[in-house]
């Protein structure tokens, strides 16, 4: 089923929506939150818990790449669940180090005024990762929305890892230099 299809499903409150987002991407975004949380039933609670968010978020929103709004779902879900696990251990996780690697070009989102601006800022990434070459944009989404380990990502497109890491580097600080540009940083 075509993703227009989907999103009208969910504009008119079909509940088969959900189902037919789930048969599209839901081994993606299985997938995500896997390499986030290792526990099989924290997986499905933080699926369970992202396709309630999708639902409630859709309308009023209206995403122009589902898979992408799918994926940033399911990965905050994921985060928000290791984040209060980690809470609960009193600090015992690590942040992972793909959301360290983008604190320079990202602001935390903490504030009101950058919770408000988070769509646009979303928007302005999204066209900045659609001017990308595919290569550079699939290394950046495997890394920075799917939170895959660079030795994987290295693997499984046949490059060196240090090829990969300043692959990701480079972007980073165009991704940067692009935000200064657009006026968020």
């Amino acid at each position: 089923m075509e993703d227009k299809a989907i999103l009208r499903l969910f504009q008119e409150r079909d509940e088969s929506a959900i189902t037919r987002a789930d048969q599209k991407y839901g081994k993606g975004c299985r997938m995500i939150v896997r390499s986030i949380l290792s526990d099989p039933q924290d997986v499905e609670e933080t699926l369970n818990e992202m396709w309630l968010r999708v639902w409630n978020a859709i309308p009023p929103a209206h995403p122009e790449n589902l898979f992408a709004f799918l994926s940033a779902a399911a990965r905050n879900c994921a985060l928000n669940r290791a984040e209060a696990m980690r809470s609960m251990k009193r600090g015992s996780g690590e942040q992972p180090t793909a959301l360290e690697e983008l604190s320079e070009c990202i602001g935390s989102g903490e504030s009101v005024e950058e919770t408000v601006d988070a769509r646009l800022l979303t928007e302005a990434v999204e066209r900045f990762l659609d001017a990308l070459p595919a290569e550079k944009r699939m290394l950046f989404v495997e890394r920075y929305t799917n939170l895959r380990p660079v030795a994987e990502i290295a693997e499984e497109f046949g490059f060196s890892e240090s090829k990969v890491k300043v692959t990701l580097l480079r972007t980073r600080n165009q991704l940067k230099t692009y935000l200064e540009k657009e006026g968020f940083l």
